[in-house]
């Protein structure tokens, strides 16, 4: 067909873009700007949408990335010379969702962020987008795209808005410092230095220092970062990964949680799922300046979660291992830390036994330091026993120690550091050689008097002192909170000599010993912190420990569990392995709650799954059940949904079997919570229905309680409101009858809500004020910012716009801190519309477009709602 091409939609387009495209090079943008959007405006529907098969498939695609796009970025780019940001934005949400990878729409999106005043939104907005692009194609963005984000971090920040998301402010994390002399490693130090050299490296790497075991890779580490601390203002972090030595190395979810608690984020702050423990840390590392120094790294698959998620950290990792899948996919820098070069090792003995000792005695000073195999560790350890020794000469010593040395073949190590090590060893007293060897049978990485004290039998004071003499000997390094850790290969060598010198029924009574006091001291915390729950069973048959921790308030417990995190899954595993499980079950059991109340489920996730091994084994049903029941809510905590009912659904068929009514009732509340988790509102209230008459029944007040609360729950989202009214009443009125504080809190904030959904925003208002008061009371900061949020939507519906903004703003700030993005990204959607009801639309667009960026896919209604208020056409 031979037509005109002013009657092709597509030619007439084309024309329109090109004259727009010179209409920018000419500066005339608001020229520009009106052919640009009546060029999109042709481009209606789908293109060639009758042409099937592959060629037709094609050729749509190269229109729209050749053509259509291309005519955004033009109008896109005259709208921003027109200062124009919130119209960009508006445009830009619809086709990034369809083109998320797009760098050209991120740079625009930047800009516009940036033009309304949310600068650190840009910079988060661009954090997001490079870990999408590295996981989708493994590189970064483009040059231009970078330089924008370094603009941004460089720029003052003078216009930006007093709303926006403020950097974190530097962690109080106490980094450690060395004890004694460092000398040498003047190439390597320096060669680190060049990587604060911005000019050469503009964003911060991440550098692996690898070496053999024992030569010194974390010593240079915290020296070097100790020299530098006035560069990294954020703050420095040190991470054991743990990957080598007898303890499990640390899981990447288990190191997000515990670096976001070093970078001052509180243990019941910190995300339940990894994605979100990863934007978090994307959070805390945004604003730059902080070193994380990750040791003791087993391989890269461990840390490359990590890598990825610290983007704006500078990175230091040890580990035995090079890491080439980090040098070759991460772009990480690998330096080799080699054994100290003979100068320098002389150089460290000599400052270790003094210049005089030194000088009377060159030849057994240079036989000293060449055995010592230019391992730091090993010459630490000759220095003080040369030091402890002031009558021999230092060839007398060097003979001593040949005798011991053994060659080892194969092996990286050209002489066994048993030599060194079997050298202080025989120097002990009996009774510290025997403290030794029986704290080498821990499994975990710390030691206390106490713990000490259980495996030897002997009294804490006792422990202590000799724990005092190992750590002058250089057997034990000091920890924090009065406690010791072992080197790996010190802690392999002490569990050696024990099982070479003590019998095996010697050492298996004091691991019984050491797993007796674990359970004892849980059982205390169960007791202090539940003191109305039903009791975890006592052990029954228990062996003598001669000290107990004793805890006076809460808190200690807490910070005792804190301390021992590392440990407790060490000593549950230990239990299962050497058959003790009437302890690997009860000692989970008695800290669950303490999982409740921290958050800290990963840990306790992983003991319950060795506890309900050994509960079966036991051959103890209602320990099968309890523990199952536990595991349940352990993967309903980390949103393991289909794992949860499984536990659930075969604890309710064992409970029945049993005729276990207090399990049976149990299991069908969890039943019903799981089906609530997946928005069957009509199944799970009627598990709840079925639960409430046996916990009647049995007498189980706050059961009942809980009870009508989840009826209430699942009625208000059914929509039956008058039934979740009178169920949240009667909920409330049993827990004001038995003074639970939080489950009033909890109730009166749904009974707001409902309220406010119902237009009865007076009553509401009373409802949450209660609230509020109820969860200060209790400290209950999650239910106290879904509080705030409803307090801020009821004083929108009762026209108090100031004060809703005040509140839906302190309820964001809440949210983001929990990371409750849902209540954030309520409030946000609440906000927007307060602020537009304000006359101040640009930054209602601003609240709009963050609470989109938040919403959770799942929420279709509200993502549609957002868009809506955004402009934007739903597909």
């Amino acid at each position: 067909m031979d037509l005109d091409s002013d009657l092709v939609d597509y030619h007439r387009f084309s024309r329109l873009t090109a004259a727009g495209r010179a209409a920018n090079s000419a500066g005339d943008h608001l020229r520009a700007k009106r052919l640009l959007s009546e060029a999109i405006g042709l481009w209606g529907g789908i293109p060639l949408a009758d042409v099937r098969g592959e060629w037709g498939t094609e050729k749509r695609s190269v229109m729209v990335a050749n053509d259509l796009l291309r005519a955004y970025y033009a109008l896109f780019e005259a709208q921003l010379r027109l200062s124009e940001h919130v119209e960009v934005l508006q445009q830009l949400v619809p086709l990034i969702e369809q083109h998320p990878l797009d760098e050209t729409l991120a740079r625009f999106r930047m800009l516009a962020m940036e033009g309304v005043g949310d600068r650190n939104g840009a910079t988060a907005y661009y954090m997001r987008f490079r870990r999408l692009l590295h996981n989708e194609y493994g590189s970064p963005p483009a040059l231009e795209l970078e330089r924008l984000y370094s603009r941004m971090l460089e720029a003052p920040h003078a216009g930006v808005r007093d709303d926006a998301p403020k950097p974190p402010e530097p962690p109080g994390y106490d980094f450690p410092s060395l004890r004694g002399p460092f000398k040498g490693r003047v190439a390597l130090l320096d060669r680190l230095d060049a990587f604060l050299d911005a000019r050469t490296y503009p964003h911060p790497p991440a550098v692996v220092l690898h070496g053999m075991p024992a030569v010194g890779k974390t010593r240079l580490a915290v020296h070097w970062a100790n020299l530098h601390r006035e560069h990294f203002a954020g703050g420095r972090v040190l991470l054991d990964m743990r990957g080598y030595g007898p303890d499990e190395p640390l899981t990447a979810d288990n190191a997000l949680a515990l670096l976001l608690e070093r970078l001052g984020v509180p243990a019941d702050q910190i995300p339940i799922a990894a994605e979100h423990r990863s934007r978090a840390l994307r959070r805390a590392l945004a604003g730059g300046g902080v070193l994380l120094v990750l040791d003791n790294v087993r391989d890269a698959a461990q840390v490359r979660s990590l890598v990825d998620a610290a983007g704006e950290a500078f990175i230091l990792l040890t580990s035995r291992d090079r890491l080439p899948e980090l040098v070759i996919n991460e772009g990480a820098y690998a330096l080799v830390v080699p054994e100290l070069a003979h100068a320098e090792c002389v150089d460290l003995l000599q400052s270790m036994i003094g210049q005089d000792r030194a000088a009377q005695d060159p030849w057994g000073l240079d036989e000293l330091t060449t055995l010592s195999g230019g391992l730091p560790l090993a010459l630490k350890i000759i220095g003080q026993h040369v030091a402890d020794r002031p009558r021999e000469t230092l060839a007398d010593l060097a003979g001593q120690f040949r005798a011991h040395r053994v060659l080892i073949s194969g092996d990286e190590e050209t002489y066994s550091l048993d030599a060194v090590f079997s050298w202080s060893y025989q120097a002990l007293a009996p009774d510290t050689a025997r403290v030794f060897r029986a704290v080498g049978l821990h499994p975990g990485p710390r030691l206390h008097g106490d713990s000490a004290a259980a495996l030897a039998g002997i009294t804490s004071s006792r422990a202590n002192r000799c724990l005092k003499r190992l750590a002058r000997a250089h057997l034990l390094d000091h920890d924090v909170a009065g406690g010791f850790r072992f080197h790996d290969l010190l802690h392999q060598y002490a569990a050696d000599r024990a099982r070479e010198i003590d019998a095996p029924g010697e050492r298996r009574q004091a691991v019984e010993r050491l797993l007796t006091w674990y359970v004892e001291t849980a059982i205390d915390v169960f007791t202090l912190l539940s003191p109305q729950s039903r009791p975890v069973p006592p052990l029954p048959v228990s062996c003598v420990v001669v000290d107990r921790v004793i805890f006076s308030a809460d808190q200690e417990a807490l910070d005792w569990c804190a301390l021992e995190r590392e440990n407790i899954v060490a000593v549950t595993k230990l239990a299962a392995d050497k058959g003790f499980h009437e302890h690997a079950w009860r000692l989970p059991a008695a800290l669950h709650e303490v999982s409740e109340r921290s958050g800290n489920h990963d840990d306790m996730l992983a003991c319950h799954e060795i506890a309900l091994e050994s509960a079966k084994a036991t051959g103890d049903g209602e320990a099968e059940m309890g523990t199952r029941n536990n595991l349940g809510l352990l993967y309903l905590n980390v949103h393991r949904l289909d794992d949860a009912y499984r536990q659930f659904t075969m604890n309710l068929a064992m409970a029945r079997r049993a005729c276990f009514e207090l399990c049976e009732a149990v299991s069908l509340n969890n039943i019903g919570i799981v089906h609530f988790e997946h928005g069957d509102d009509r199944t799970a209230l009627r598990y709840y229905q079925e639960s409430l008459p046996i916990h009647r029944r049995l007498g189980l007040r706050e059961g009942e309680g809980y009870q009508f609360h989840r009826m209430g729950m699942a009625l208000h989202r059914l929509g039956q409101f008058d039934e979740a009214r009178a169920s949240y009443l009667e909920g409330l009125r049993i827990r004001l009858e038995i003074g639970h504080v939080r489950g009033q809190g909890a109730t009166l904030t749904a009974l707001a809500a409902l309220h406010q959904e119902l237009g009865e925003p007076e009553i509401g208002l009373e409802y949450c004020l209660q609230g509020l008061r109820a969860h200060r009371t209790t400290g209950d900061r999650v239910e106290a910012c879904r509080a705030q949020c409803t307090l801020a939507a009821i004083e929108y519906d009762l026209g108090e716009l100031d004060l809703a903004r005040e509140h839906a703003g302190q309820a964001i700030a809440l949210a983001e801190e929990l990371h409750e993005l849902y209540a954030a990204t309520k409030s946000l959607h609440l906000i927007g519309h307060v602020l537009t009801a304000l006359g101040d639309e640009e930054a209602a667009v601003v609240a709009w477009m963050r609470a989109l960026d938040l919403c959770p896919s799942s929420d279709e209604l509200l993502r549609d709602s957002l868009r809506e208020h955004l402009g934007l056409k739903i597909d």
